[in-house]
């Protein structure tokens, strides 16, 4: 397995100026963020000149993209909303080729709604995502929906009835452990149910609260066994990148550190692999 950072985390920092530091800190690779949010992210900031210097940056740093994580929702209400999404993918798809991509990009984007609205929207996801199984199996490209703590798609069984339902290469599971661990799952039991779904990760911390509340926290920092998660993803078999993620919890905070952020989340997660004796690559 390889270590990746998510430049979600580096919202004011340009890609040309996140890789070699990246690279510089030991990572194997950057799951580039598409948004509007985060400095000159957006398709559009990206002409072929400069679409040309990532390439040649992500090729001399040795690093790999595991993912283009799009920020947003999957879920649109609206058949224009929709609409814009889909065009949105089409147009990161062609970022992702441009940077270097070889085999079958990976676009990850959250699925949406709410936890509590499960059986009122669950078909409306299978609707939306078969249109992204079609684009996929059209343009070559896997759509990873995000499941998260709170949202629509907030655990093992329901991430499992999605992508069993629209049984589809082209659309998987963005695995995130810290969402499934604060519905109540545990690590080892999480990895084993969705791995075989899954096209991507992410991992960071939490710590719960008696009152049911939580605070996304930087990884190390939480409750989160790291070990015993890295050991889980090894037995069953997941053999690419693990991507490290910054919660805007933590990234819109004053006195929030890119660097340090970016830092401490490598040692503690390749201290987790030491500790796990998985091997890097």
């Amino acid at each position: 397995m390889k270590i990746a950072y998510g430049t979600y985390a580096m919202p004011e920092t340009r890609l040309e100026e996140a890789i070699p530091l990246l690279a510089g800190i030991g990572y194997d690779g950057i799951e580039i963020c598409v948004s509007p949010r985060h400095i000159d992210a957006l398709p559009d900031a990206f002409d072929t000149a400069r679409r040309q210097a990532i390439h040649r940056l992500m090729d001399d740093h040795g690093l790999g993209i595991p993912a283009l994580f799009l920020t947003g929702h999957l879920l649109q209400e609206e058949e224009a909303g929709h609409a814009d999404n889909m065009e949105h993918v089409r147009r990161s798809l062609q970022l992702a080729r441009d940077f270097g991509v070889e085999n079958t990009p990976v676009l990850s984007m959250g699925i949406g709604g709410k936890s509590d609205q499960w059986a009122a929207v669950k078909n409306h996801i299978i609707d939306r995502l078969d249109d992204y199984a079609n684009l996929g199996l059209e343009e070559g490209f896997i759509l990873a929906g995000e499941a998260h703590c709170g949202a629509a798609v907030d655990r093992s069984e329901r991430a499992l009835w999605v992508i069993e339902t629209i049984d589809s290469p082209h659309v998987r599971l963005h695995f995130d452990i810290v969402h499934f661990y604060l519905s109540g799952e545990d690590e080892t039991g999480a990895v084993q149910r969705l791995v075989p779904i899954t096209a991507h990760t992410h991992i960071t911390d939490a710590r719960k609260h008696k009152d049911g509340t939580f605070n996304l926290l930087l990884l190390g920092d939480g409750d989160l066994n790291t070990t015993r998660y890295v050991k889980a993803m090894h037995n069953a078999g997941w053999n690419s990148y693990i991507t490290l993620e910054v919660s805007a919890q933590i990234w819109t905070r004053d006195d929030y550190n890119p660097i340090y952020a970016a830092q401490f989340s490598y040692d503690t997660l390749h201290n987790a692999f030491q500790k796990a004796n998985v091997p890097r690559g």
